[in-house]
Order: C-alpha cells, then sequence, then structure tokens
C-alpha cells in the first residue's frame, strides 16, 4: 500500500471523523472507504459518458466502471441515459459475452 498525504479543510476533517465513529473505524479506515465509494462513483460517470458519446459499447463501459453487465444496464435505465446502440455494437457484446 502507498502512503498519501494530504490538508483537508477543518469542517471536512471533523465530518471524516464522525463518519469513523458512525462507522466504528479509525479515520484511516473510514478515508479508505470513502475513497473507494468516491472512485467506484467516478469510474461509473465516465464510463456513463463514454457510453452516451458512442464512443464504448455497453459491455465496454460495464468493465471501466468495473460492474458486472446486469448492473450497469440497471444504472443506464435509472439515469435515463439514451442508448447509442448499433447492431455492431450488439454483435460485439455477443462476442465478448461468449468469448469468441
Amino acid at each position: 500500500m502507498s502512503l498519501v498525504s494530504t490538508r483537508l479543510p477543518q469542517d471536512m476533517n471533523k465530518e471524516i471523523e464522525w463518519y469513523a465513529k458512525k462507522e466504528h473505524v479509525g479515520k484511516t479506515v473510514a478515508l479508505r472507504k470513502i475513497l473507494e465509494r468516491g472512485l467506484k462513483e467516478v469510474r461509473i460517470e465516465h464510463a456513463l459518458e463514454e457510453y452516451r458519446e458512442g464512443r464504448v459499447t455497453l459491455w465496454k463501459a460495464s468493465e471501466m466502471a468495473r460492474l458486472p453487465l446486469w448492473e450497469m444496464m440497471e444504472i443506464i435505465k435509472e439515469k435515463g441515459v439514451p442508448a447509442p446502440y448499433t447492431l455492431k455494437d450488439v454483435e460485439e457484446d455477443i462476442k465478448a459475452a461468449f468469448g469468441e
């Protein structure tokens, strides 16, 4: 593991302390959990943007977000992201799904 150091505003530090206490963990573990959640959200947002713009297929977007295909499909549905899906995309996703 790497060591990362940063300065935080006092109010943010208080929130991290609150979260650590709520979760019954130390500040380091609390920060790690918060970062994991945040990075997951960033990955999903990026994958959705790439998919929305037609730069990647649904399958590739799910890989980018590190989510199962079904979960990515649910997120796309919940957020109302239009599907720029072509027949070629369908063929690529089928090949990827079945390892062809």
